[in-house]
């Protein structure tokens, strides 16, 4: 084989390992800022659901169909 033939061989190697690491480094890159917000969405549905439970507990509601089925003594039908 001629040295130019390896030469070009050797490029286009280089340039698909350079391509594959790459797309690597951006999919992990795109990974983590996807944990983070997802971390961020669910501590922000957390904390509405704690101020929604304590919206429907000063005003006397909720959800009495699961909240009365898990509590002794109780009906989970309203109409019983």
């Amino acid at each position: 084989m001629e040295p130019g033939s390896i030469a070009q061989i050797v490029s286009v190697v280089l340039a698909a390992l350079a391509i594959v690491w790459h797309q690597q480094r951006s999919t992990n890159t795109l990974r983590s800022e996807v944990r983070s917000d997802i971390g961020e969405v669910r501590s922000m549905c957390y904390e509405n659901g704690l101020r929604l439970a304590r919206i429907e507990g000063s005003l006397g509601m909720g959800v009495r169909g699961a909240a009365a089925a898990d509590s002794p003594g109780q009906s989970a039908d309203p109409t019983a």
